[in-house]
């Protein structure tokens, strides 16, 4: 099982999109999450700031249009 991040609740996260048909594509720094409308997002590799899955979660509904 791949790991996307080091933070368990954003590779959580990342799964349940893949589920939900999403994709992601391998970069030199971090991965990028690409939603069904081929918008991108960034997943933080090792997230440091204690607001990291807030801020993860906020660019995700960014993409979707909530």
């Amino acid at each position: 099982m791949y790991k996307f991040s080091n933070n368990k609740t954003i590779n959580y996260m990342v799964r349940q999109l893949l589920k939900q048909g999403w994709h992601v594509r391998k970069g030199k720094k971090h991965d990028v999450l690409i939603a069904p409308n081929n918008r991108r997002c960034a997943i933080p590799g090792s997230p440091s700031d204690y607001r990291a899955i807030l801020n993860f979660n906020r660019d995700i509904k960014n993409l979707l249009g909530i």
